[in-house]
Parts: structure tokens; sequence; C-alpha cells
């Protein structure tokens, strides 16, 4: 089994801070569109007496940091209670609020997964509601989030977007997209690869296309290395 986590570490594009027109977003499904979904929103409801997941609003890489901050400075006023840890692991940053985690949740349908925290403390999975997206603005914020964590381009300009291990974010980007006009909406998976990879490729339409160039203060695109065009050749004819 080959590892995808080699190749996604040199695909996710640079966040930098700068001057980003938010006005027209809506903030939620933009919060939403940026949240982790490795094996589905990890969350538990109780807290015996300590808990990763418990009102945990997410999780994130170190080299994702500036969206840890971004979110944190579009809630903080709204929400007093949002603070941000980070115990340096290679993703050890998170972010917690008891109102805002209930807000976020309200966006999933939880299962139990069976399993506990060492404390007790049962361990949900929390997959997305598609309905909740259920105006223009609601999905253009919510794919404006998932490209910015998740996306990029390739060389030959269609453009991607890569959750590994996505129980239901990657199908419902595939779906809004397909929804906005975007054209050679494809949604693949390598399963073959460790963490399997969830892969939505399109060509965005005008109004996708106008509301990714937003976030372009904070995002820099970088093209899939060529190293990596021969390793994905054949997992992806229709692009690369």
């Amino acid at each position: 089994m080959k590892t995808l986590l080699t190749i996604l570490a040199v695909l996710y594009s640079s966040i930098a801070f700068g001057q980003l027109d938010l006005s027209n977003f809506d903030k939620e499904s933009f919060l939403i569109g940026t949240l982790d979904d490795y094996m589905g929103r990890q969350q538990t409801f109780t807290a015996s007496v300590d808990s990763f997941d418990f009102q945990k609003v997410d999780i994130y890489a170190q080299s994702e940091k500036g969206i840890a901050l971004l979110i944190d400075s579009l809630f903080k006023d709204e929400y007093n209670d949002l603070y941000i840890t980070n115990n340096n692991a290679p993703k050890g940053i998170k972010l917690y609020s008891k109102p805002l985690a209930a807000k976020v949740n309200e966006y999933y349908n939880f299962k139990s997964t069976g399993g506990f925290t060492m404390y007790g403390d049962t361990v949900y999975t929390g997959y997305l509601i598609p309905e909740k997206f259920s105006t223009e603005s609601r999905k253009l914020s919510f794919l404006a989030g998932a490209f910015l964590r998740s996306g990029g381009k390739f060389e030959n300009g269609t453009y991607y977007i890569t959750i590994p291990n996505s129980p239901s974010k990657a199908r419902v980007c595939a779906n809004l997209l397909k929804e906005m006009g975007c054209t050679d909406v494809s949604y693949e998976m390598l399963p073959n690869y460790i963490p399997v990879g969830h892969w939505v490729y399109f060509r965005p339409s005008q109004e996708v296309e106008n509301i990714l160039q937003q976030l372009s203060p904070i995002k820099k695109i970088k093209p899939l290395p060529n190293e990596f065009r021969e390793i994905l050749k054949e997992e992806f004819k229709k692009v690369l």
C-alpha cells in the first residue's frame, strides 16, 4: 500500500494572512466547509474527566495554523469562550467552544463508532447533512471553505478538492459543484492508498470561479508537482 500522506503534504496550498473580504459569505457555511473530515466529524458529548473531542470545533495540522486563526477571528466576537490550544504535535492545533461546537454539530447526523475514550466517553462520527446548504449563498460559502483548506489546481487548469478518509464531505462537495453549474465534476477514490484518497475535480462555473478568487489574498494555489504526475496518472487519466 502506498502512502498518500507524502503526496498530500506538498499539495496543500500555503496560507498567509492578508485582507480577505468575507462580507458576502455565509459565515457558518464557510466554517463547515473548512472543517476536517478525516474519518468524519469526531465528537464526544460527555467528558467524565477530559476528552479530546468534547466541545471541539475543529482540529488542524501545524501547516493549517492560518486557517485556525482565521476561524478564531471570524467567530471570536460572537463566541467569547472560543479558544485555541496547540500541543505542537503534527496535527495538534484544536479550536474549542461549547456553543459554537453545538452549532456546528447541527450540520451533522451522528452515529456511535462503538469506541470509547480512555475515560469511557462514547465517540461519535458525524456525517454532513447536505440539505443544510439550501441556498446559493450557503452552497458557495461551503465550497469556498472546502477549497481554502483542501483545494488546489492541476497544471491543465482543472481544480480539485482532496479529503483523505472522508465519509461524507467529498461527496457533498461534488454534488454542490454540480448544482452550481461546474463542469467535468468527478468524485474519485484511491482505495489502494493509505489513507484512502477522496478526490473531487472540476472545471468551475463563473460563479464558483468568482468566489474562489475572493480567497486569493490568503490562499496561494500550487500546481500539482511534476514528480507526482506519474504516481497519479493511472488514477486520474481524465485530468492528467
